[in-house]
């Protein structure tokens, strides 16, 4: 590449990924302010209590009837809110003794009862100190409890993670990371001690762009992972080959999903006080042969919506006429 060409790449690229951050805000703006929810997407109930201001974490309990569990965002109390499912109101409060309470981003149940709490946030690609809070399932009571806390790490490197996968069936754990150009899945070890720092280890397996929760359904078949624009559903024992796209309602912050106990519907929810929890039907397709194409070629293509296509493809343009622009002003110079 020409020197003088190659000093104007960068200026051209860093113009590219403004334009892509500036047309992503605009068009979520525009289409939440236009579009309806998807047909089937019914309002379980809306939290309307402002304790739940950033719902960042959402499970859904299989021992308790219509109980969902819930954390906020980073700077919130170390607490989870229970809440009933008709009426969203919080029926139970516990607080969680003794916790480096930091960005809560994602909870999942397992198959023996044990709420998982993962306070993976990092906004900023600054955090060393990664965790997961395990307890026992809290139910529909006020109390406090002292859980375990499992200190994490990633192999890739800083990640920032939103979203946290347990098999009821199995144990089994992933998390997936949030990124502007694509996620990854990572998984994690079987055993996850207290004393000492376990790895979350690269699959190879591609995720969506910008991540935000993600939830396994009860028979450990299917995985939903959303993002902010909509969700994805992957085949968990087929190695997470994509199977389907699934459209949510639009949300001011989409942060949260939990698929419900039967397996046939999930939740949907959102920051922000007032905001409704969405239930839609969840529908997994009948075994099938494998497709033609490889599972790389199908885990590469789930990372590219049509939104995604055009936000790359405007960015480029406008990156590559920025850079003529500047090249044209630097040879005038």
């Amino acid at each position: 590449m020409n020197p003088r060409h190659r000093r104007l790449l960068i200026p051209g690229l860093l113009i590219a990924l403004l334009v892509v951050v500036v047309v992503a805000t605009l068009t979520g703006r525009a289409d939440a302010a236009t579009s309806s929810a998807p047909t089937d997407a019914t309002a379980a109930c809306t939290l309307t209590d402002d304790r739940i201001d950033e719902q960042s974490g959402l499970a859904v309990s299989a021992a308790h009837p219509d109980t969902a569990y819930v954390v906020n965002d980073s700077g919130s109390d170390p607490e989870v809110y229970a809440v009933d499912l008709t009426s969203c109101e919080v029926v139970g409060v516990t607080e969680l003794e003794d916790v480096p309470w930091r960005d809560p981003e994602a909870m999942a149940l397992d198959g023996s009862g044990t709420l998982w709490i993962a306070d993976t946030g990092d906004n900023n690609g600054v955090r060393d100190d990664a965790r997961l809070y395990s307890l026992p399932e809290p139910g529909r009571e006020d109390g406090s409890v002292r859980p375990e806390v499992h200190p994490l790490t990633f192999e890739t490197g800083r990640e920032d993670v939103e979203a946290l996968l347990v098999d009821p069936t199995s144990d089994a754990k992933w998390v997936v990371t949030k990124g502007w150009t694509g996620g990854e899945l990572l998984a994690l070890p079987d055993t996850l001690p207290s004393d000492a720092v376990s790895t979350a280890t690269s699959t190879g397996v591609s995720m969506p762009i910008l991540v935000t929760d993600a939830s396994i359904t009860p028979d450990g078949h299917y995985a939903v992972v959303r993002t902010y624009l909509g969700a994805t559903l992957y085949d968990v024992r087929d190695d997470f080959a994509q199977v389907a796209s699934i459209e949510l309602p639009q949300q001011p912050q989409g942060e949260t999903l939990a698929v419900e106990p039967s397996g046939t519907t999930f939740l949907a929810g959102s920051e922000g006080v007032g905001q409704p929890l969405y239930r839609l039907a969840l529908q997994t397709p009948e075994p099938v042969e494998a497709p033609a194409t490889t599972p790389a070629a199908a885990e590469t293509e789930s990372t590219w919506t049509p939104s995604t296509l055009v936000w790359v493809a405007g960015a480029t343009i406008v990156g590559l006429f920025a850079g003529a622009l500047l090249l044209r002003r630097r040879r005038r110079t």
